[in-house]
């Protein structure tokens, strides 16, 4: 029995290029170089979902990143989340693609060692910068009715307990929904999509006039013809096809890591926020062990 040969990294730009195609930033590796060499975008998209001026963002934003993109095969193995800092403000992105509790658990755990790292400076309440954090989602759990949700701690009478941060969800499959069915789409959209179209034809359609767009679709083609790009998009493809192959059981234990991870947390505080972003009570006291009375308590 002969197994299928593994195409070479030439051999796989050659395909794209006869399908006029590109590798999707909904890849890893492709979508941190996007949004760690598209300054432009990254600024435009952030004023998109949080309203923070663009100018202010181009003029004061700095890396907070301790590692950073991986930029070549060889050195395969590392990983770095979007963090930067603006004026006033820490900014985390999130690329999301399949939805678990594992997955909300271990970016909670993230935002809460932003927000802790920040109150561990020299700041009064008045001027520390506030948390941020802007997750990509290629699922529909979080998000309703609208492309763009922001959650934010509140009490039990609905009002915010602290405005030192917030947290965004976003819905890919909504706006390729709208983008199928030809509705008009917002900027903000425009810019979540080229984040997962393949057609170079259609990315350059889609970004056509438009300064922030054009960076990112001239950063897409490059990187599709990169070849060290085609080899950590190839050891991605293999680990996704791993993580597919496990079973429920497999989620579960996930699930227990995720809770692990996030032990520095206490059992009642992970309650609370997946309380916040609508996570059924029944899986938060599988997740936690928490009582059913216990979580009542908290909401």
């Amino acid at each position: 029995m002969s197994c299928k040969k593994k195409k070479t990294p030439e051999e796989r730009i050659k395909e794209l290029q006869e399908k006029g195609e590109v590798f999707p930033a909904s890849n890893d590796h492709i979508y941190k170089c996007i949004m760690t060499n598209c300054v432009l975008f990254k600024a435009d998209m952030t004023y998109q979902i949080t309203g923070i001026s663009k100018d202010l963002i181009l003029k004061t934003y700095y890396e907070k990143n301790s590692e950073y993109v991986i930029s070549n095969a060889i050195e395969r193995g590392k990983r770095s989340d979007i963090l930067f800092g603006i004026e006033g403000f820490v900014v985390n992105y999130e690329l999301n693609n399949k939805y678990s509790l594992a997955t909300i658990i271990r970016n909670d755990d993230y935002l809460d060692k932003i927000k802790i790292d920040i109150s561990n400076n020299m700041y009064t309440y008045e001027n520390m910068p506030k948390a941020i954090q802007i997750n990509l989602n290629n699922f529909n759990h979080l998000n309703k009715k609208n492309v763009k949700e922001v959650f934010k701690s509140r009490d039990e009478n609905g009002v915010v307990e602290n405005v030192k941060w917030e947290k965004y969800h976003l819905s890919f499959p909504q706006v390729y929904r709208k983008y199928k069915k030809g509705l008009e789409l917002t900027k903000l959209e425009k810019e979540m999509l080229i984040l997962r179209l393949r057609k170079i034809e259609e990315i350059d359609a889609l970004a056509e006039g438009d300064e922030e767009l054009m960076e990112a679709a001239n950063e897409l083609k490059r990187l599709s013809l990169d070849i060290n790009t085609v080899g950590l998009y190839d050891e991605s493809e293999e680990n996704e096809k791993m993580m597919n192959s496990l079973k429920a059981e497999g989620e579960r234990d996930g699930i227990k890591k995720g809770i692990k991870q996030g032990a520095s947390n206490e059992k009642k505080s992970i309650a609370k926020n997946l309380l916040e972003i609508g996570i059924p009570k029944e899986s938060i006291m599988q997740a936690t062990g928490l009582s059913k009375k216990q979580i009542a308590m908290l909401m």
